[in-house]
């Protein structure tokens, strides 16, 4: 049987899984070995799971479209801001806004 590292352990506390073949080797020396065994959950404790994803900003910008509620907030600007052909913006124009 294979010895397998602190490394290896680690991958497997990663991406490892009960199911996939690949596995088999790191699964079952785990269960021969009581000192992986132990090294393997302390891993575990302090390394974090991948599978968990990205937190969330808690302050999101309220600028920013994608978080917005919908709602009328403010420093949000007008859709027209203004009816003078003469303000429009060069994107307006090409728009025929």
């Amino acid at each position: 049987m294979p010895e397998f590292d602190r490394i290896d352990l680690m991958n497997y506390a990663m991406y490892g899984n009960d199911f996939d073949p690949q596995w088999d080797e790191i699964r079952a020396f785990l269960k021969t070995n009581v000192s992986a065994q132990k090294e393997l959950e302390e891993i575990k404790r302090t390394v974090p799971s991948p599978h968990l994803g990205k937190k969330r900003r808690e302050n999101p910008l309220a600028n920013d479209p994608r978080e917005s509620n919908g709602g009328s907030g403010a420093g949000q600007e007008p859709r027209h801001p203004s009816s003078d052909p003469s303000d429009k913006s060069w994107w307006q124009k090409i728009l025929g806004e």
